[in-house]
């Protein structure tokens, strides 16, 4: 008897769904104390584990961009989601433009003039996480209790951050389109060397 209740209890352990571990950990941090009438820059660090890839605003022909719900004391704005340059990942000949290891996503936090003390900033987000073989929709949500004031900002990561972000051209690009010809405008620098470009 006791070996048939044994032989029961390892069928259904072997028949239970695996826990999941999640591919990518979120995590929300702020640069410095919010000051009061400004702005104080937030990120949302998205922790990759090895073998996993997220993805950017744009995801190339598949995946999910990221998608975040805010929730805000009263006069408190966020700007939009400023996401790092991505790399190309190529599966199967599809194109897609991910993140293989950490990252950040910036955004601007407005704070209103009469704001005092600390404020509760909470958000949930949604977001795809993939292998080379599998892809997995996860979410949750992520909390900071900023406080709001004067102090020394943590500008290490948060300038490590912002040097991954693309950088606006000095002058608009141009396009024109004829018959099956596509012709693109790009200002550069003179010394910028264009070998095999690449346009996102």
């Amino acid at each position: 008897m006791v070996g048939r209740l044994l032989l029961l209890l390892l069928a259904l352990l072997a028949a239970a769904p695996a826990v999941h571990a999640r591919g990518i950990e979120p995590q929300l941090v702020a640069e410095g104390p919010a000051p009061p009438g400004g702005e104080v820059e937030l990120a949302i660090h998205m922790r990759t584990n090895p073998g996993w890839h997220g993805y950017w605003l744009n995801p190339g022909d598949a995946g999910l961009p990221m998608e975040v719900e805010w929730r805000l004391p009263p006069g408190f704005a966020v700007g939009p989601l400023r996401y790092p340059v991505p790399t190309r990942l190529t599966i199967a000949g599809i194109m897609n433009y991910v993140y293989e290891r950490d990252y950040a996503v910036l955004v601007r936090l407005k704070v209103p003039p009469d704001a005092r003390g600390t404020v509760p900033l909470r958000a949930s987000a949604r977001w795809l996480a993939c292998t080379d073989k599998v892809c997995v929709p996860e979410s949750g949500s992520f909390a900071l209790d900023l406080a709001v004031g004067s102090g020394t900002p943590e500008r290490g990561r948060f300038d490590e951050w912002r040097r991954a972000l693309p950088r606006p051209l000095a002058s608009p690009a141009r396009f024109a389109l004829s018959a099956d010809t596509l012709r693109l405008a790009i200002p550069l620098p003179g010394d910028v060397a264009v070998e095999r470009p690449y346009v996102f």
